[in-house]
């Protein structure tokens, strides 16, 4: 599996999902932080959903390792939301292996810039105590050695003619959660 490439290949779908979202913004507001905030839900939990449908035995214990439903919900909860809502948007297109592990690529990437945004989060809306920020801090100091234990599944587990599949997998869910995120009102719903 070519890990450049697959970065090389989606970093302007990346950077098209970040700048669907206001999180980083100087101006960043309680509101504005709640409604990205509800928006991930739906993404987080149609994937987890679907992953643990999908996912191979082996492949179970990882997933598990990695939910963050919870960690949203608690987020939410600080600020006053205590049912989210149960809209999501649909996961087409994982019908392998490689589909899969390049829609994982996505929600694995995203812990690892979830740590600047907690920071950011927890400093421009006062939060105290990580409070709020939970799901961005996900797996804290584990964040590294987990996307490491990642990169390794995919190297041990695809052979590089198989990194094009993995790619527009990733590129798939890319899409998905910036038409979610940034247009709610544009995505397919399940």
């Amino acid at each position: 599996m070519d890990i450049q490439k697959l970065r090389r290949e989606t970093e302007a779908d990346h950077l098209a999902v970040e700048s669907a979202m206001p999180l980083m913004d100087a101006d960043l507001t309680s509101s504005q932080y709640v409604a990205c905030l509800e928006r991930i839900y739906g993404v987080v939990c149609a994937w987890e959903d679907r992953a643990s449908e999908l996912a191979p035995d082996w492949l179970q214990p990882t997933l598990a390792a990695r939910q963050r439903q919870s960690l949203l919900k608690r987020d939410l909860a600080a600020f006053g939301v205590l049912d989210p809502d149960t809209e999501r948007p649909t996961l087409t297109h994982i019908t392998n292996l490689p589909s899969l592990l390049g829609f994982m690529y996505v929600m694995e990437g995203s812990t690892l810039g979830g740590q600047f945004i907690a920071r950011h989060v927890q400093q421009v809306l006062h939060l105290q105590d990580g409070e709020g920020t939970f799901y961005f801090r996900s797996h804290g100091d584990h964040t590294g050695s987990m996307w490491k234990q990642f990169c390794e599944i995919l190297t041990q587990k695809i052979p590089d003619d198989q990194t094009n599949i993995v790619v527009s997998s990733a590129k798939n869910m890319f899409a998905v959660f910036g038409a979610w995120v940034g247009e709610k009102s544009t995505a397919h719903v399940s």
